[in-house]
């Protein structure tokens, strides 16, 4: 296995990531077959914190590694070429020459608001609309005072014809900045962060200009890429990634309760200054997320050894209780075999499993319970023993291999497991193509954006591709240092992105078979869902541009500009979720449930006759549904994990459903 150091450039900032410690000892996702696992509700207090691993700081004691190589940057004359938009749903609303939008997790760029009959959606993107190349990074609009916040607004009162309020967009800031998300008041005025360093801007109503507000960090703060949400209470929450002068990256916060004209001081949940006393720092830009709704603030984040960490507030973000502090999920790895290196050095190595990478979203819904969506990628670990400390490094596997069916993870607040949902492609890539701008902590299926209607409904967005739907160009595919390796440019069929949408109704952990919002022959990415769902429509945001891949992460392609489109999207029009005809034949599969009776997990192996996607459903004698997982691939073999520890003593029914069919076999429960 080709391995080889890394660190992971965010272009202004090279952040090198870390893990040292013993693996954890827990319940495992043992690969992308196991649909559903138990999820430790754990706290990041001391004590726990201890079980979890012992996860050092100390930015020298360790390191992150890629197996393999993945296209990074090269170059090429600028050439403007115009985008295809046959086929896109929705507007084009403007344009940009930059259109690297996120490092992880996408923020929120849209807000609805109704005024009387008027139903409008406020807008922001970042943009350039220079195509200029940055003489040192060579990446199209990013040098001089170009790239900065857009504000537009749309006139949505005709669902079906979204109308542009504001033709030609204007930069907000008057120097260069970037990296918005939006937020919106009761009144309907709108405030945006920005960098560098970070300042707040607002409006005085719909269509009205932003300007300045406050100056929120220093530039000696090191303070980037920020992230806004507001609760019930007018209160302002803002995140951002902080960056210590050892280089490690922390997760910051500052609350404002006047609209983003003053900032408390700042808080850090991360690091050595976590609220906790020594906790891992975090994973970098862009891989964290804020929501709020009534009281509640929930803020959601990436650490460096690789745990996704939930924190939340229940008085508005006055305070941040310790024993609120969850981790949702954590890589659960096995050792499986151990050795001598060629340096004498004892290693120990682990499984292969699914982990979190930093796309990720939450959001509230009306009952007050949190959602979470996560991406993630294939990683072990290899140990080590050096003058009697064992510390570790995290292998990220991005081949095709381990990708072509893995796509996101969902759980909620109060669920004890994780389900698959958000696969690449929809159902499974079939692993041909080229994709372009796939990072090391990437995935195949990106950028998860959520929303949420009045009945409780769980939307998402997500970027991945369409098996087949490839453009050849030429393309630098040797990875290395943007600014010092030379490019080898080859020919490849690389990868339009798609933007994707997949549901979940209230009460069921189901999630519909994703539908392909966008075109072929298209490279659409980026796309931003507004958390509020209604008049049955999802406002959505996203890129167009001619060819695969972004501008930043591929130099060496031509320096497109992208469109920026925004579209009014019917759910009616979205795949539904799968349902079983109940007077039809009975499902011809071989179910087998291990061990039965079970204690602590039952695992429930399926083999089908037929393809197609499968659903599992653990119900009790009185019918009520204790479970439900969908597989994420069409195949007619699946393996799944059961958490039955929680479950009372008795007999339940596991329901096997695929193509509007069913079989049921018991499943008993002993205490």
């Amino acid at each position: 296995m080709n391995r080889f150091l890394t660190q992971f450039h965010m272009y202004g900032v090279v952040l090198a990531l870390a893990i040292a410690g013993t693996a954890s000892p827990a319940q495992s996702l043992k690969s992308a077959k196991n649909i559903v696992v138990p999820r430790p509700q754990t706290s990041v207090s001391a004590p726990v914190r201890q079980s979890i691993g012992k996860v050092s700081t100390t930015q020298n004691d360790v390191e992150y590694r890629e197996a393999v190589s993945s296209p990074i940057l090269g170059h090429r004359t600028p050439k403007v070429v115009d985008a295809v938009q046959a086929g896109l749903p929705g507007i084009e609303v403007g344009f940009t020459y930059y259109d690297f939008q996120t490092n992880g997790a996408m923020s929120n760029r849209l807000a609805y608001y109704a005024d009387g009959p008027d139903k409008y959606v406020q807008m922001v993107w970042m943009t350039s609309k220079d195509s200029t190349r940055d003489l040192t990074t060579r990446i199209p609009g990013f040098a001089g005072n170009n790239r900065g916040t857009h504000y537009t607004f749309l006139e949505v009162s005709a669902p079906d014809a979204p109308a542009l309020g504001i033709e030609d967009w204007q930069k907000i800031e008057t120097q260069r900045a970037g990296w918005p998300s939006l937020v919106q008041y009761a009144d309907g005025l709108i405030g945006t962060p920005s960098h560098t360093p970070i300042r707040f801007y607002g409006n005085s109503g719909v269509g009205d200009q932003p300007i300045f507000f406050k100056e929120v960090t220093s530039p000696a703060d090191s303070s980037l890429w920020p992230r806004a949400a507001v609760d019930g209470q007018g209160n302002t929450h803002l995140i951002y990634n902080r960056t210590l002068p050892d280089g490690s990256p922390q997760v910051g916060y500052r609350r404002s309760t006047d609209g983003g004209f003053s900032w408390s001081s700042e808080t850090i949940f991360t690091g050595s200054g976590a609220p906790e006393g020594a906790t891992p720092v975090g994973l970098g830009g862009d891989t964290y997320a804020v929501t709020a709704r009534g009281s509640k603030v929930v803020i959601v984040y990436t650490d460096n050894s690789l745990r996704m960490i939930s924190r939340t507030s229940t008085d508005g973000g006055a305070t941040w209780p310790s024993e609120e502090a969850r981790v949702i999920f954590s890589p659960q790895y096995t050792d499986i075999d151990s050795a001598l290196n060629q340096y004498g050095t004892f290693e120990v190595y682990s499984d292969t499993v699914p982990t979190p990478n930093g796309h990720l979203d939450v959001i509230i819904d009306s009952e007050g319970i949190s959602h979470y969506v996560m991406g993630v990628v294939p990683s072990h670990v290899v140990r080590k023993d050096t003058n009697g400390t064992r510390t570790g490094t995290i292998f990220i596997l991005n081949r095709k291999e381990f990708l072509t069916d893995l796509g996101m993870l969902y759980t909620k607040e109060g669920e004890t497991n994780l389900f698959f949902m958000a696969p690449p492609n929809g159902s499974t890539w079939d692993g041909e193509g080229y994709v372009m701008n796939l990072r090391v902590f990437d995935g195949v299926s990106r950028w998860p954006q959520l929303g949420i209607d009045a009945q409780n409904t769980v939307y998402c967005l997500y970027g991945s591709f369409k098996n087949g739907d490839t453009k050849n160009i030429l393309a630098d595919t040797t990875g290395g240092n943007p600014q010092n390796e030379p490019d080898t440019l080859v020919s490849v069929d690389a990868l339009n992105g798609h933007v994707w949408a997949t549901y979940k109704p209230a009460g069921v952990n189901i999630w519909s078979p994703p539908t392909d919002l966008t075109g072929d022959g298209v490279n659409c990415q980026y796309g931003t869902l507004c958390d509020d769902v209604l008049n049955g429509r999802m406002y959505m945001a996203y890129s167009a541009s001619p060819n695969p891949g972004d501008r930043v992460t591929n130099v060496e392609t031509p320096a497109d500009a992208a469109k920026v489109m925004f579209a009014a999207y019917d759910v009616a029009l979205l795949t539904p979720v799968n349902s079983v005809d109940e007077e039809g034949a009975v499902l011809d599969a071989t179910v087998r449930v291990m061990p039965n009776p079970a204690y602590d997990v039952a695992t429930v192996r399926i083999n089908s006759v037929t393809s197609g996607r499968m659903t599992v459903s653990l119900l009790s004698t009185l019918g009520e549904t204790i479970m439900t997982s969908q597989s994420p691939t069409a195949q007619g073999e699946w393996e799944l994990v059961i958490a039955t520890r929680s479950l009372a003593a008795g007999t339940y029914h596991c329901v096997v459903e695929q193509n509007g069919l069913r079989t049921v076999v018991p499943v008993v429960v002993v205490r």
